[in-house]
């Protein structure tokens, strides 16, 4: 089985690899990972044409990806190209061939797993069964043992893993295989990973957060530096956080730091912004205006160049607590300024997690 996107963008706009990555990872962690990759001017119609047909002929199933407005001018499109009755469904049906249209996206992304993948995995006979567990920050020598370990004991299995910035989803494919066969694999990666596990599905880490900020009946309040309001943004992509998020300060100057949120000055110039004190203070800031009963404070490094303090790229803060107590944890991530950024948004939401359980 082949798959193939294809990208209908301005080609004047500037280059975003986030506008079809969403729905093209989806794809990926559902088993229908694309083979070839085009990406099309939506002003050349003709270059489309081409390629769709193209598509048709060397392809199993195609996943258009463009802006959401147009969307259904180009499952129009498509119907006219190759010969296609248009449906109501998400796929557009020609003969074996199979052609989607998905919008860019988070968007994309959701429909992806709430039509395309049960409507192939129905198709494919694919759906006999998946397990799911989602972990964060597991070293790669550890995640290899515990997989090694997993694919002895799940003879005849398949256990896909993809990771992105320290999220790592596991789904275990299995078949026909008994039940206890099956407990036996969760068994053995649930416990290998234990530490870095935050579910036993396929849960989110930011619905996980949210789910358990609920249930706990917490209150949440965030100051951000170095991660720029990365970490709020990802909790509101959550339908309802305004249940449990009371705010989120991005306190990326000292001045901010102190006015804002109570940071010493001499706390400032004798560990520096980028320091266990500064983000302990940053937190209890928080706590101390009486609005939350849960904070969370990031400070960082994330480069391309490191401060005047000579304190390395990459390394950041990040303090969690209530007012009973607050905990800083010290992390040096490596990569881009991108990467180490969203590292950290991750590492963040992954310690709410630890301390709300």
């Amino acid at each position: 089985m082949k798959n193939v996107c294809i990208v209908v963008r301005n080609k004047r706009s500037r280059f975003n690899g986030e506008e079809f990555e969403p729905a093209a990872a989806a794809l990926a962690d559902g088993g229908f990972p694309a083979d070839k990759l085009f990406l099309i001017d939506r002003a050349d119609a003709h270059e489309f044409a081409q390629t769709a047909i193209e598509c048709k002929n060397f392809f199993d199933n195609t996943f258009v990806l463009s802006e959401e407005a147009d969307v259904n001018a180009l499952r129009g499109r498509l119907c006219e190209l190759v010969k296609c009755p248009p449906t109501a469904g998400a796929a557009l049906e020609a003969g074996q061939k199979l052609f989607f249209c998905l919008p860019f996206g988070a968007a994309g992304a959701a429909q992806v797993r709430s039509e395309v993948l049960p409507f192939l995995k129905t198709k494919y006979q694919t759906d006999a069964g998946s397990s799911f567990i989602r972990a964060v920050g597991v070293p790669a020598d550890l995640l290899n043992r515990v997989l090694d370990e997993a694919r002895r004991q799940g003879q005849g299995m398949e256990i896909f893993v993809s990771r992105l910035y320290g999220d790592c989803r596991i789904e275990i494919a299995y078949g026909k295989a008994p039940k206890t066969q099956v407990d036996e694999v969760m068994r053995v990666i649930a416990s290998g990973l234990k530490e870095y596990v935050y579910a036993i599905d396929d849960t989110p880490l930011n619905r996980r957060v949210f789910d358990l900020l609920l249930l706990r009946k917490q209150t949440l309040s965030i100051a951000e530096s170095f991660t720029g309001g990365g970490v709020a943004s990802r909790l509101i992509e959550v339908p309802g956080m305004s249940q449990a998020l009371f705010e989120s300060v991005v306190a990326y100057n000292n001045g901010s730091k102190m006015r804002r949120l109570g940071v010493l000055r001499q706390t400032l110039d004798a560990q520096g912004a980028v320091s266990d004190e500064t983000a302990y203070e940053m937190a209890a800031g928080l706590l101390a205006a009486g609005n939350c009963t849960l904070a969370l404070a990031t400070t960082g490094i994330a480069g391309p160049q490191s401060d005047d303090t000579n304190k390395p790229v990459g390394l950041c803060y990040i303090a969690a607590g209530t007012k009973e107590a607050i905990y800083v944890y010290k992390y040096l991530f490596k990569g881009t300024r991108e990467e180490i950024t969203k590292r950290a948004i991750d590492q963040a939401l992954f310690l709410l997690y630890k301390q709300i359980v």
